[in-house]
């Protein structure tokens, strides 16, 4: 491999660390809001006449696909991201003696601020396509706009993670074959394409109708303000901030908890 000519072995080991503290933050802070918004999708999915059979099947399919990606991540073999006897000596005696569930815990927990603060930016998001769907004389608008917007949520934590992929790729000079081969579970677009699978089965009339020139502006707006919302740093600072806070039985001591708390809000106040 090219990038071995230049680098040594721990050279390299250093750069993809620095990479999955990245993507893992990213991912982290994308995915799990994400998770949240297809809860809430669901739960309205169901009262749509056409959620039976095949349809039914394929909502369930793209939540285990979610799920399968996160036992991917927690049980790895390999490339490791959430294995506590991986870390080094100086970062493990951060955390008590706790399990890698509740260290993978502890990172779900990244997307409940996105998800909360970032509610109003979905809501309006939502609103946008509830008004498309209705000017479209669409059945079950209000149904199906939550549906969509999870499909939004969806294709967004999946340019986030590209994002950051590039970005790491660039910055730490890696190949980006090995990047996605070793951060590959980080990745919903699988779960994307289900789910979309599913919204078009579910009511195919979303997928035909054109969008006129004030709906496309709207709709763009609404994603481009939520993707502002969840991509931008204080946020992403601001979520490790609050996940910290939120699961201090997991430190050490309460020492390293606040130690932890002083760090990270130390990086989003600088920014």
């Amino acid at each position: 491999m090219e990038i071995a000519k230049k680098r040594n072995k721990a050279e390299i080991q250093n750069a993809l660390a620095r990479s999955a503290s990245v993507v893992k933050l990213v991912c982290g802070v994308a995915n799990n809001a994400t998770w949240l918004v297809m809860m809430d999708a669901h739960d309205a999915i169901k009262k749509h006449p056409n959620y039976r059979g095949k349809v039914k099947f394929l909502y369930k399919q793209a939540f285990k696909e979610f799920k399968n990606n996160e036992r991917q991540l927690l049980y790895a073999n390999e490339n490791r991201m959430f294995h506590l006897a991986d870390m080094t000596p100086s970062t493990r005696k951060i955390y008590g003696n706790i399990t890698d569930a509740q260290y993978f815990e502890y990172w779900q927990g990244l997307g409940a601020k996105a998800y909360t603060e970032g509610h109003q930016w979905v809501s309006s998001l939502d609103n946008k396509y509830r008004l498309s769907l209705l000017k479209h004389r669409t059945n079950n608008a209000e149904i199906l706009s939550k549906v969509m917007t999870a499909q939004a949520c969806l294709e967004l934590a999946s340019h986030m993670y590209e994002s950051a992929l590039n970005a790491c790729a660039k910055d730490f000079e890696l190949p980006m074959c090995l990047m996605r081969d070793i951060f590959k579970f980080f990745s919903l677009r699988k779960v994307a394409d289900i789910w979309k699978n599913a919204l078009t089965m579910t009511a195919p009339d979303t997928q035909n109708y054109a969008l006129d020139e004030v709906e496309d502006k709207n709709i763009a707006q609404g994603i481009m303000q939520l993707e502002m919302q969840w991509s931008d740093p204080k946020m992403i600072y601001g979520s490790a901030f609050t996940a910290t806070e939120d699961f201090e039985e997991i430190f050490r001591t309460k020492g390293e908890w606040k130690k932890a708390m002083r760090e990270i809000g130390e990086v989003k106040n600088s920014i």
